[in-house]
């Protein structure tokens, strides 16, 4: 089962590129609460709003407009389920594979940045980036606990 919620058309930066960004990440996270509470996952929403904004800020600077938020409730085999998070923008993107590197090496300092995909990386089950002729999209996948409430399917409609 996948149910996609476009979070956030996609936008462009306006007159203020830092206004812009601030008042997208406002709103995928209402967005994203709503659909959360909707879904009855109140226990990921802490999570998912960080994890978001820390991935919408870093497509915002260091990609290329538009930007495109999307979430998806996702089931596996088994019943496991989980929450996907996904921020597209037009840029060629990121080695992740680098910065986790950059992570394990000792000369390595989180004061020359990461710390965002950091944070990600603690609190997400997975995640990744992939590429396309499109540009370049960073997820993260939160697992939903097995006795969390909600722990059914999602609502129809």
């Amino acid at each position: 089962m996948r149910v996609v919620v476009p979070v956030l058309p996609p936008f462009w930066a306006g007159h203020s590129e830092a206004a812009s960004s601030a008042g997208a990440a406002a709103g995928a996270r209402a967005v994203i609460g709503r659909h959360l509470a909707g879904w009855g996952l109140q226990s990921l929403t802490d999570d998912a709003l960080l994890v978001v904004t820390e991935l919408l800020v870093n497509a915002v600077r260091y990609g290329k407009p538009p930007w495109n938020i999307s979430m998806w409730l996702m089931s596996r085999e088994g019943g496991r389920r989980y929450v996907r998070l996904e921020v597209a923008d037009a840029g060629a993107g990121i080695d992740i594979n680098l910065i986790r590197a950059r992570w394990r090496h000792p000369s390595s300092s989180l004061m020359d940045g990461g710390r965002g995909l950091f944070i990600v990386d603690t609190l997400a089950s997975s995640w990744g980036n992939g590429h396309s002729s499109h540009g370049h999209t960073v997820w993260a996948e939160l697992e939903v606990e097995p006795d969390a409430p909600g722990g059914g399917p999602p609502p129809s409609g």
